[in-house]
């Protein structure tokens, strides 16, 4: 099986377990998006089951290097070294973006356009389902997903288009935005029970693409990145405790010539005090990862594991973010 072969395999199966949670295939008969009723944030929830370094020392691990794969750790989960490499750069731009769609969930009923604060909010109830942009090209035609409405904001530069479905425990969200003509981002995301799932991409000072996935009770999470630093990285594992371990698998392409693959298993304590892991570093083609415990989550042919996304596979301009109409 090829790399292209292997990674269209692992993101079909990541994009099915969006499916069934939120119900794409089918539209729902019962609007139950209540009149005031508010959309749910992400960041606490993501921060509840995944590393979270603001206080880390890991800014003292060394640079990109075969035996060293702090500084990718960091930049993943530390928001002030990474910025728009981290997830919680991305968690806390939806959370705005609820957030000011919740500022009018009295009108989400309401067709038209309603004025306040400045902000100008456009309501079509009329919509039953959307095609998710740029991340649908993983699913080959276009990944459809069933909303109750979707709502257009216009505050200044920033322009947000929502999509969203609530269906008891179950919400579902298509956000697409744009700042000028600079940045630009999309994200899909759903939350079911203790479930939480959060796809995103981006064009704003780095060029990114995430998908990430957790169980706010259970405490684990896998996730898997791209940017245009010329790095990939995956892994997963347990945040339910300071023993806890987790595993990640980083390429470097900062070399043309050498895609070679290094991991590493790390408890949550190791990686909260920054200490590089007795274990140190595995070369991935010496010595593969087995499937076994955390490291199910870097193997490739595990169920665990959703795969590098692929060096390239972040937006490259924000023309290739625009909203599907």
């Amino acid at each position: 099986m090829t790399k292209k072969q292997l990674r269209s395999m692992v993101l079909a199966v990541f994009t099915a377990v969006f499916l069934s949670a939120c119900g794409a295939e089918s539209s729902s008969e019962d609007d139950s998006t209540a009149t005031g009723a508010g959309l749910h944030t992400f960041t606490e929830d993501v921060q509840l089951c995944t590393p979270y370094l603001g206080s880390s020392s890991l800014d003292q691990w060394a640079a990109w290097d075969p035996d060293n794969a702090g500084s990718v750790l960091g930049r993943m989960f530390d928001p002030g070294m990474g910025g728009d490499e981290s997830l919680y750069a991305h968690s806390v731009i939806l959370d705005d973006h609820i957030e000011l769609v919740n500022r009018f969930s009295d009108y989400w009923d309401q067709d038209g356009e309603h004025i306040g604060d400045g902000v100008t909010m456009t309501v079509d109830t009329g919509v039953e389902s959307v095609v998710i942009p740029y991340l649908d090209q993983y699913t080959f035609g276009g990944m459809s997903v069933a909303v109750d409405r979707m709502v257009i904001l216009q505050s200044g530069d920033l322009t947000v288009r929502m999509a969203f479905a609530v269906d008891g425990e179950i919400e579902t969200i298509v956000d697409q935005y744009e700042i000028g003509d600079t940045d630009a981002g999309v994200f899909y995301t759903v939350r079911d029970g203790d479930y939480r799932a959060l796809w995103q991409a981006s064009v704003r000072d780095a060029r990114t693409q995430h998908m990430w996935e957790g169980d706010v009770s259970q405490k684990w999470f896998r996730i898997t990145e791209c940017s245009d630093a010329g790095w990939e990285v995956m892994g997963g594992g347990s945040v339910a405790g300071d023993d806890s371990m987790m595993a990640f698998s980083a390429i470097s392409h900062e070399d043309p010539e050498s895609d070679d693959e290094f991991y590493l298993a790390i408890s949550l304590q190791e990686l909260n005090n920054g200490t590089s892991p007795a274990a140190g570093v595995f070369d991935a083609a010496a010595d593969p990862p087995d499937g076994e415990e955390e490291r199910a989550y870097i193997t490739k042919t595990s169920s665990k594991c959703l795969g590098f996304l692929g060096n390239t596979a972040y937006p490259n301009d924000v023309d290739e973010l625009d909203w599907i109409f």
